[in-house]
């Protein structure tokens, strides 16, 4: 019985098999008759700037076993930056099965295009017989704004062997949109300049449209690194709006070695005559170095005013003399009555405090990098002798007490004595000529 029921199962489902297996090869064989039309793209120049212009280029291929005929593109959906040149509508020759056809489209960005991908959707028709096909295919356009990221300045441009600072990178965002997530990064040759703290990679969380990014980091030059322009690598890495990653690189140079600074103090001041010490304080070799007193509102070098020094080398010092002398009006000149009584001079500004009233000194050389530097340095008046003119010749004053009346201290008492020894004589000699002159009478 249950052999009699299975054969009975399988004649009837026989007849079904075969419809469908039938139904089967009669679709798969409409399938392998029809045309297929595929359809890519690429596009010249991968990168398009606005204002540029570029080129599409569509290749269709019959991967059916049909040809494809009534081609035709209908239409296509442009984004509005991208400006086509020519009419795109156009028919194309029939597609025999494995054959290709390639077509070139002339495109202009806008002016005004942002960066990014812009999408233009071709509406391709074809068919054989009565089937009709329509494919949808997109070309992207690429868009980037040229260079929107660049190193506009380096802040200081020139350091000294040793030295450690604050150094400021300026990057300017030129573009119409704003970049997030850039990668800065800096490198010196034989690491004669390296960071202190941080390394040498900074990343940048945004930088605006049209704004600019300070990043700064302290910094230390090698001490033994020789005077010279030294190149510093620049590096921006960023990710444009298509996803792409852009880098910048360029090359900046910086100044190792050049200037020097000094110090200037009295060594030594007496009878008008001032002793300066002049000590290289920095880090580089001062040549041909020359000490001068310019011209200034309350002393002048009476004598010579320059005093050349030579090549003076860092942690060094030098000695140099001047006779200083001051340049402010001696007023108030008044003899009192008598021949006995000394004259008193005084001297306008006696308080001789403040910026503007020391002595200026100017110290000339020439830097590690060959170029001529000029420094002044201020020295407190205190602790100058000075030479004053006066009515009875050049007094020396000196500024540690003040500049008052001439005619204290040792010098004015000197002057006193002679004077009063002077009309003394010329007293005596009178009387005893008068004397002289009653005896022969």
């Amino acid at each position: 019985m249950k052999k009699l029921t299975g054969r009975l199962i399988i004649l009837i489902l026989a007849p079904v098999m075969a419809l469908i297996l039938v139904h089967a090869i009669g679709v798969v064989s409409a399938a392998t008759t029809e045309p297929l039309v595929q359809a890519t793209f690429s596009t010249n120049p991968t990168v398009t700037a606005p204002g540029n212009d570029g080129y599409i280029q569509l290749t269709l291929k019959n991967a059916g076993t049909v040809t494809a005929s009534r081609i035709k593109i209908s239409r296509v959906s442009f984004d509005s930056d991208i400006i086509p040149s020519g009419d795109w509508v156009s028919e194309l020759s029939p597609l025999g099965a494995g054959d290709s056809v390639t077509s070139l489209f002339k495109f202009k960005v806008s002016e005004t295009a942002s960066s990014g991908l812009h999408v233009l959707t071709f509406y391709i028709d074809y068919g054989v017989d009565s089937i009709s096909r329509t494919i949808n295919p997109n070309a992207i356009v690429n868009v980037q704004s040229p260079s929107a990221l660049e190193l506009t300045s380096i802040s200081p441009s020139s350091l000294r062997p040793g030295e450690k600072t604050n150094m400021t990178f300026t990057i300017a965002n030129k573009g119409g949109s704003s970049i997030g997530n850039v990668v800065f990064t800096w490198t010196s040759s034989d690491n004669t300049l390296l960071p202190l703290g941080s390394d040498n990679r900074v990343v940048i969380p945004l930088i605006g449209a049209n704004s600019y990014y300070d990043i700064q980091t302290q910094v230390s030059v090698n001490p033994s690194a020789t005077a010279g322009v030294y190149p510093l690598s620049i590096s921006i890495q960023y990710i444009d709006k298509s996803g792409a990653n852009q880098t910048i690189s360029s090359t900046a140079g910086i100044e190792v070695g050049g200037g020097t600074d000094f110090d200037v103090s009295i060594q030594d001041s007496t009878s008008g005559t001032t002793t300066l010490a002049i000590a290289n304080i920095g880090a580089n070799t001062a040549y041909s170095a020359i000490v001068s007193i310019p011209q200034q509102e309350n002393f002048r070098a009476s004598g010579t005013s320059t005093s050349v020094i030579g090549n003076l080398d860092a942690g060094d010092y030098t000695l140099v003399n001047f006779q200083i002398a001051s340049t402010r009006a001696v007023t108030n000149i008044s003899t009192n009555q008598g021949m006995n009584q000394p004259s008193t001079i005084q001297e306008t500004n006696q308080t001789s405090t403040g910026r503007g009233k020391n002595l200026i000194v100017e110290i000339s050389y020439t830097d590690t990098l060959g170029v001529r530097r000029t420094i002044q340095k201020e020295v407190s008046q205190e602790g100058i002798s000075l030479s004053i003119p006066g009515a009875f010749g050049s007094r020396t004053v000196s500024q540690s007490s003040g500049i008052g009346s001439v005619m204290s201290g040792n010098g004015g008492l000197l002057y006193i004595i002679i004077g009063i020894v002077g009309i003394t004589a010329i007293v005596v000699f009178l009387k005893f000529r008068k004397r002289l002159k009653r005896k022969k009478e």
